[in-house]
């Protein structure tokens, strides 16, 4: 039994479009990662509207404007990115997965481009693409900027169709019209063995990074996989040694904080220490041991930033060009050591601060007051910033920072803002989910 699923994000930018870009052509460095060992980067079945290239989404977006003579509605998503995966096992059950000769990989290539048009509308899609450089596959990355009539005249709106959608189909939101139409079309157009995958909630992301992309494309694969084992299970039936249940004590202290983390990346706190910053500053008049004071403020942070370094995570292996890397062989989710990563980066950054804040409680003279960037560990307020651009979480930075000298300067469209903008009425996936 084979399985199909859905991934859909909005694109609210030019900036977002021209990060996307980056990514399909494998200039980011995350894109980098992701291409397997031996395989051509940025192999892939690919189309788009644009005259220059098929990956260069923001001049596939303006053609597609101007061949149906579209405009923008104010405030509102410039399209989707839509993920179209199937199990790769159906693929590979006609040939190689990364072969681009596979009838079922051009079949799944074009079989996602015409299920999109069938409901957002026809010439709604003004890019496609099936990569072929991955370790999986079975995925393809469509861009729909669907057009609909508003006041006598064609105007870009990615919510009218997915209304439509949802009438069709029966369904209760949007995510899972698309879910079940997907499904659906797949077994009349490809294969009448695949079903709906299993029902998740869909990624509310506002910036669309290609570090976010990856993220997004790991969840849409983990949707046609079986389901894992029972951890308790696994444990129940185990026979632990001291050693491994030690390690494994280690090992869920890490998982949990990347759990943390991405329930909330920007209320994210390091670990309380044995003593608050209150219970620190009352003690400090009757412990002299100032490294004491110190230790107990950061000792969960700096626990953090110890079992790391165990696990092959240490902030001088983050600290590296490909740093994302480290890690792996525990954490093979690209997804969990990014999260991690900004964990260590930001448990880091306190240990830091807590020595200049005890330090400096002893210091009488605010001009002779140390500052936590010149403390260990000192790199850690570099890669808080890193990691975050990783994460999508400092996207105006990132993509006008790192996207700019690598590509020429794009201008945009009037009505089109990087800022930060208030949600419209017409704005994707706000209602119901």
């Amino acid at each position: 039994m084979f399985k199909s699923a859905i991934r859909v994000n909005k694109i609210k930018t030019v900036a977002q479009l021209r990060g996307l870009s980056l990514h399909a052509e494998r200039h980011d460095e995350i894109g980098q990662a992701r291409v397997r060992e031996g395989a051509v980067a940025g192999e892939a079945l690919a189309w788009s509207k644009a005259e220059t290239s098929d990956r260069d989404y923001v001049a596939a977006f303006k053609a597609h404007k101007a061949e149906l003579g579209a405009g923008e509605r104010k405030n509102a998503p410039l399209a989707m990115q839509a993920l179209c995966v199937v199990s790769p096992e159906w693929v590979q059950q006609a040939g190689d997965l990364h072969d681009r000769a596979n009838p079922r990989n051009v079949a799944l290539f074009e079989q996602a481009k015409a299920w999109a048009e069938s409901w957002a509308g026809k010439g709604a899609v003004f890019g496609v693409r099936l990569d072929l450089d991955e370790k999986g596959g079975a995925v393809v990355d469509l861009m729909i900027a669907p057009v609909r009539e508003s006041r006598g005249k064609p105007i870009i709106s990615t919510q009218k169709p997915l209304n439509e959608l949802k009438a069709a189909t029966g369904e209760r939101n949007e995510y899972a019209a698309l879910q079940t139409s997907w499904a659906e079309w797949c077994q009349e157009h490809l294969d009448h063995s695949i079903t709906r995958g299993l029902r998740r909630d869909l990624t509310a992301r506002e910036h669309l990074s290609p570090e976010t992309y990856g993220a997004v494309l790991d969840k849409a694969r983990e949707a046609v996989q079986r389901p894992s084992e029972s951890v308790l299970g696994v444990l129940q039936a185990a026979d632990l040694s001291w050693n491994d249940t030690d390690r494994l004590r280690d090992y869920l202290l890490l998982r949990g904080e990347i759990s943390r983390h991405k329930e909330d990346p920007h209320a994210y706190e390091p670990p309380p220490g044995s003593l608050s910053r209150d219970a620190v500053e009352e003690a400090r008049l009757f412990e002299p041991n100032t490294w004491k004071l110190i230790s107990a403020l950061r000792q969960g942070a700096e626990q953090i930033v110890e079992t790391a370094f165990s696990f092959g995570m240490g902030l001088d292996k983050l600290r590296r060009p490909d740093g994302h890397e480290a890690g792996r062989k525990w954490f093979p989710s690209l997804v969990d050591r990014l999260h991690l990563g900004a964990v260590i980066a930001k448990c880091g950054v306190f240990c830091a601060q807590a020595e200049a804040l005890v330090k400096n409680l002893r210091i009488e003279d605010p001009a002779q007051h140390l500052k936590p960037e010149r403390l260990w560990p000192e790199e850690s307020f570099e890669l808080v910033e890193r990691y975050n651009r990783h994460l999508g979480l400092d996207l105006p930075q990132h993509s006008q920072a790192h996207h700019e000298r690598q590509r020429e300067q794009v201008e945009e469209p009037h009505a089109v803002r990087t800022e930060r903008r208030e949600r419209s009425h017409d704005d994707d996936y706000d209602h119901g989910l």
